[in-house]
């Protein structure tokens, strides 16, 4: 397998806002990867996204969000003091870069396809 038949997997953005640090500095670069199977599980088993499932987009998020500006790490905590613009930015990013389609087949179709009858595997 070559360079160009993997699929990249980091992402660098710009938030429009950004995230200010306790000295003032203002955070707007950063790298978000593509999610993976464990990402959606470790978050299904998170405890505040049991507790409140609009809270899981915020846990996944500080999964995928491998660098934002000069923060050591980027977790739930950070991302909640994100302005409205910039978390609304963040989810939009993460549906362009992990989109719903593959190659113009729906995920779950792959499942959902009986393993009888079936000539595309």
């Amino acid at each position: 397998m070559n360079r160009e038949t993997i699929p990249y997997s980091q992402f660098t953005f710009t938030l429009p806002v950004g995230v200010v640090d306790g000295e003032g500095n203002l955070h707007r670069q950063g790298v978000m990867r593509r999610a993976t199977g464990h990402d959606e599980i470790w978050v299904s088993k998170d405890p505040q996204t049991q507790d409140n499932p609009a809270y899981g987009i915020i846990s996944l998020l500080s999964r995928v969000i491998t660098h934002l500006g000069g923060f050591s790490s980027v977790t739930p905590e950070l991302l909640e003091q994100l302005f409205l613009t910039d978390f609304i930015y963040l989810r939009e990013f993460y549906t362009q870069i992990n989109p719903s389609e593959v190659e113009g087949i729906a995920l779950g179709e792959f499942w959902a396809t009986p393993w009888n009858n079936c000539t595309k595997r």
